[in-house]
C-alpha cells in the first residue's frame, strides 16, 4: 500500500506540474501562480492526491537532485554575451540593487524577527532573483515602452545566477557557523572551494569528452545528464551539501565552451527542466504547512509589505540615480520585482536540509520565501497593467515587422516598409545575406527564426508582426507555428503557393498565406539580383488598374501590389478592391523584371549631401560605403579618385559627374548616386556639378564595370530622362528614375 501511494504521489505530481505548465503557456501566464495554486489543491490539505511526506527522505533527495539540474540548465544556458552587452542602467541593478535588496532585506529580518545575522542572510539571499520565468509572460502581457522592457527583460535573465550563486554562498556560510567546526569561515572557504574545484573539473571534463566525438550523438543529452548528476554526488561525498553549488560551476564551465553539441544538449536540458519545474513545485507547494503562514502572523505581513513597498524602490532609485531613466519609470520599476520558481526551489532543498537542525527556521525560510513570491506575483502581476497605465508607461501595441528571410527580397520589402516609418527586423540563417542586409542600412539578426528567444534581441520589441518569407514553405509555416506563442496569430503572414495548403489541415495551420498566385521564389535565392520591385503613389482614389496604372486584364498575371501602407490603418498585404489617396503600394511587375536595371544600386545608396565642395562629398559618399562593411579605405580611395580626376575628369556635363574606381579590396561591384543640396562646382573643370554617380568595381571584373559605366551614359545621354532626373526632389523618385531605364 505504500509503494501505491508513493507512485500515486510522484505520478500525479508530475501530471499535474506538466499539464498546469502547459496551460500556463498557452494562456501566457505565469506558470507559478497556476502551479502554486494546483499544488495546494491537490495536497494533503485540500484533495489529498499528493502526499509529499510518503516519500520520506527520498523528498530531500528528489528535490536537491532536481534543484541540480535546474541549476546546471542554468549555468549551461546563462549568455555571458549578456553581461557585456547590457546597458549602465541594467549593470547597476545588478550590482548595487542586488546589494541593496540583499542588505535591506537582511536588515528588516534582524530588526522584526531577530534572527541571527547568518540565518538573516541566508533568508534575504533567496528573494534578490526575479526570473524570467515570471517576467517573460508579464512582459508579453503588457506592452511597456522599450526602455522598461528591456531593463526588466535583462535584470530577470541575468540576476538568477547571481542571485543563485550569492544564495548557495549564503547556504555554505550559515551551515559552516553551525557545524560546530572551530573556525566556520574556514569550513566556508573549504566547502566553497571544494564545490567550485569539482565543478570546474566535471566541466572541462565533459567538454574535453564532446569535443572529441567519443559519445554517440543519440546518447549525448543522456550523458550529459548522468555526468551533472554524478558531478551532484561527488560534490556532496567530497564536503556534504556542497553539490549545488559545484553543478552550477559545471553548467557555467561547459555553457561557455563552443560544442557543436552545445546547442542539442541546451534544447534538452530546457524541455527536462520545465518538466522538473512542474513536479517540483506540485511537490513543494503540496508539502507546504499553510497553518504557518498564520503561525508567524502580522511580522511576516509586516516585512513581505516592506520589501514590495520599502526595499524594492530603494533598489531602483538607487540603482537609476544618475541615470536618464524618467521618475514614472523607476516608479514602475518599483512596483514590478515578482519571485519566481528559482527562489521557491531554493527555499525548499535548505529548508529540508536544515530541518534537522532548526525545525523553527527551516519551516520560516519556506513560509518567508512562498509569502514573498505569493505576494509579488498575485499582488504586483495583477495590478502591473493598471499602474502602467495610470503612470503613462504602457505602449500601444507594437506595429513593426518581423521578416523571416534577409534574401533580395527580404530586403527589398524591409526598404518599403522602413521608408514608411515602419520598423523591420531581418531573420535569417545566411551570414552572407544579413551582412548585406546591414550593409544597405537594414537591421538584421543572424539567427534561427524557430529557435531564437526574442526577448534576447532589444530590436524585436516594437515589432508585434511576422512575415515569413522563405522558399520552404514548410519552414515558413513552423516559424509562424513558433511564433504564435508569443505575436497575436492574426499578425503572422507567410508566402506559400496557391495549392499547397490541402483541405484536410488548413484548420491547423497558424498565419495566413499570402502572395500564393506570384512566383516569387526565384527571389528568394542567397546572392540573387533584385526583384522587379516598384513603388506607387495614389494621388486619387481609383483603382489599380484605372487609367492604365497597372497592367491591363490580358497581363494582370504579370502585375500585382504586394503591400499597401495606408494612414491611419497601417500595412495591408495583397491586392485590395480600391486605393485611397495617399496610399503607398509596393508593386511586383514583371515587365520591369524582363527590362530589369542591372546597375548595383539600392535605395539607400541614393543620397542628398549639404557639401559645398566636390572632394567633401566624394569623401561623404565613401564614408557611407564603408559603414556598409565594404572593405574600403576611403581617404586612399579617396586620394586615388581625386588623382584621376586630375589627370582626366569624369564631369559628363550637363551638371552630372561619373567618378569610377577599381578597387581590390570588394568582391561587387557598388554605385552610389549622390545630389548635392548646395551649389557646388569642380574645381579642375570650374562647371557645375548636381549628381554624382560613383561607382565601385572589383580589379578582376572590368567587363561588368564598363557595362555599368555603359548604363549611366545611357541613361544621362537621354535629355528627357536627364531634366527629369534633375528635377527630382526625393531619392526615392531619383532611384525610380535610374533604375527604370
Amino acid at each position: 500500500m505504500h509503494g501505491q501511494e508513493i507512485l500515486t504521489t510522484f505520478t500525479i505530481a508530475a501530471a499535474v506540474g506538466v499539464g498546469l505548465t502547459t496551460l500556463a503557456a498557452h494562456f501566457r501566464t505565469s506558470a507559478i501562480v497556476v502551479l502554486l495554486l494546483g499544488g495546494v489543491l491537490v495536497g494533503p490539505q485540500v484533495l489529498g492526491w499528493v502526499k509529499p511526506d510518503v516519500l520520506g527522505d527520498g523528498l530531500g533527495t528528489i528535490i536537491s537532485l532536481a534543484v541540480g539540474i535546474i541549476l546546471f540548465e542554468g549555468g549551461l544556458t546563462l549568455d555571458l554575451k549578456g553581461y557585456r552587452s547590457v546597458g549602465r542602467e541594467i549593470l547597476s541593478i545588478l550590482t548595487v540593487g542586488v546589494l541593496v535588496t540583499w542588505l535591506g532585506t537582511t536588515a528588516l529580518l534582524k530588526l522584526i524577527f531577530d534572527f541571527d545575522w547568518p540565518f538573516c542572510f541566508l533568508a534575504a539571499s533567496l528573494v534578490i532573483v526575479t526570473g524570467p520565468t515570471v517576467i517573460g509572460p508579464l512582459l508579453h502581457r503588457i506592452n511597456v515602452t522599450k526602455n522598461l522592457h528591456h531593463i526588466l527583460h535583462w535584470e530577470g535573465v541575468l540576476i538568477d545566477p547571481i542571485g543563485v550563486f550569492i544564495a548557495l554562498l549564503s547556504y555554505e556560510f550559515y551551515v559552516s557557523t553551525g557545524s560546530g567546526h572551530e573556525s566556520p569561515v574556514l569550513d566556508f572557504l573549504l566547502r566553497f572551494t571544494a564545490g567550485a574545484i569539482v565543478g570546474i573539473v566535471f566541466g572541462y571534463t565533459l567538454h574535453w569528452i564532446l569535443k572529441r566525438n567519443w559519445i554517440d550523438k543519440g546518447h549525448t543529452n543522456i550523458f550529459v545528464l548522468a555526468m551533472a548528476m554524478l558531478n551532484f554526488a561527488i560534490a556532496d561525498l567530497v564536503i556534504a551539501e556542497c553539490g549545488l553549488l559545484s553543478v552550477t560551476v559545471a553548467g557555467l564551465v561547459l555553457g561557455s565552451q563552443t560544442s557543436v553539441h552545445l546547442r542539442d544538449i541546451v534544447s534538452y536540458k530546457v524541455e527536462l527542466k520545465d518538466f522538473l519545474i512542474g513536479l517540483l513545485f506540485i511537490l513543494l507547494a503540496a508539502n507546504l504547512d499553510l497553518y504557518s503562514f498564520v503561525a508567524f502572523g502580522w511580522k511576516l505581513a509586516l516585512v513581505v509589505i516592506a520589501l514590495m513597498l520599502i526595499v524594492r524602490p530603494l533598489n531602483v532609485f538607487l540603482s537609476l540615480m544618475f541615470s536618464p531613466v524618467t521618475v514614472k519609470e523607476k516608479l514602475f520599476l518599483s512596483w514590478i520585482a515578482p519571485r519566481g520558481i528559482v527562489a521557491a526551489s531554493m527555499a525548499s532543498v535548505f529548508a529540508l536540509e536544515l530541518s534537522h537542525r532548526d525545525s523553527t527556521q527551516a519551516q520560516f525560510l519556506e513560509t518567508f520565501t512562498y509569502s514573498v513570491i505569493a505576494g509579488t506575483v498575485l499582488v504586483q502581476g495583477l495590478t502591473a497593467g493598471v499602474v502602467g497605465r495610470y503612470l503613462g508607461v504602457v505602449r500601444p501595441a507594437p506595429q513593426g515587422w518581423i521578416i523571416v528571410g534577409a534574401h533580395a527580397m527580404g530586403r527589398s520589402i524591409a526598404d518599403f516598409l522602413t521608408r514608411q516609418n515602419l520598423d523591420v527586423v531581418l531573420v535569417d540563417t545566411n551570414p552572407r545575406e544579413v551582412r548585406g542586409a546591414r550593409r544597405e542600412g537594414l537591421v538584421a539578426i543572424h539567427q534561427d527564426a524557430t529557435l531564437m528567444n526574442p526577448d534576447n534581441h532589444a530590436e524585436l520589441y516594437s515589432c508585434g508582426n511576422l512575415l515569413a518569407i522563405t522558399t520552404n514553405q514548410d519552414l515558413n509555416r513552423i516559424v509562424c507555428q513558433r511564433w504564435a506563442e508569443m505575436l497575436n496569430p492574426k499578425s503572422l503572414y507567410r508566402w506559400e503557393k496557391t495549392g499547397y495548403e490541402s483541405d484536410e489541415n488548413r484548420h491547423l495551420l497558424v498565419g495566413k498565406a499570402v502572395w500564393g498566385e506570384i512566383p516569387l521564389s526565384r527571389w528568394m535565392q542567397p546572392d540573387c539580383e533584385l526583384p522587379p520591385l516598384s513603388t506607387r503613389q495614389f494621388q486619387t482614389n481609383d483603382h489599380p488598374n484605372a487609367g492604365g496604372a497597372m497592367l491591363s486584364e490580358n497581363n494582370a498575371d504579370q502585375s500585382h501590389v504586394l503591400l499597401t501602407v495606408r494612414p491611419d490603418v497601417g500595412l495591408l498585404l495583397g491586392e485590395q478592391e480600391t486605393y485611397n489617396a495617399g496610399d503607398q503600394s509596393l508593386v511586383y511587375d514583371l515587365r520591369r523584371g524582363q527590362h530589369q536595371c542591372a546597375l548595383p544600386l539600392i535605395p539607400f545608396n541614393v543620397t542628398q549631401s549639404n557639401q559645398a565642395e566636390l572632394v567633401e562629398l566624394y569623401r561623404e559618399m565613401l564614408i557611407h560605403l564603408k559603414r556598409q562593411s565594404y572593405s574600403i579605405d576611403p581617404e586612399s580611395t579617396l586620394a586615388d579618385i581625386w588623382k584621376r580626376e586630375q589627370e582626366y575628369s569624369s564631369l559628363l556635363g550637363h551638371g552630372i559627374a561619373m567618378p569610377h574606381y577599381w578597387s581590390p579590396h570588394i568582391k561587387r561591384s557598388v554605385l552610389m548616386v549622390t545630389r548635392s543640396r548646395e551649389s557646388l562646382m569642380c574645381p579642375l573643370t570650374d562647371r557645375p556639378v548636381e549628381i554624382v554617380f560613383l561607382l565601385l568595381s572589383p580589379t578582376r571584373d572590368p567587363k561588368a564595370h564598363l557595362e555599368h559605366l555603359s548604363y549611366i551614359a545611357r541613361l544621362v545621354g537621354s535629355e528627357s530622362r536627364r531634366e527629369r532626373l534633375l528635377a527630382a526632389t526625393t531619392t526615392d523618385e531619383m532611384y525610380q528614375l535610374i533604375v527604370s531605364i
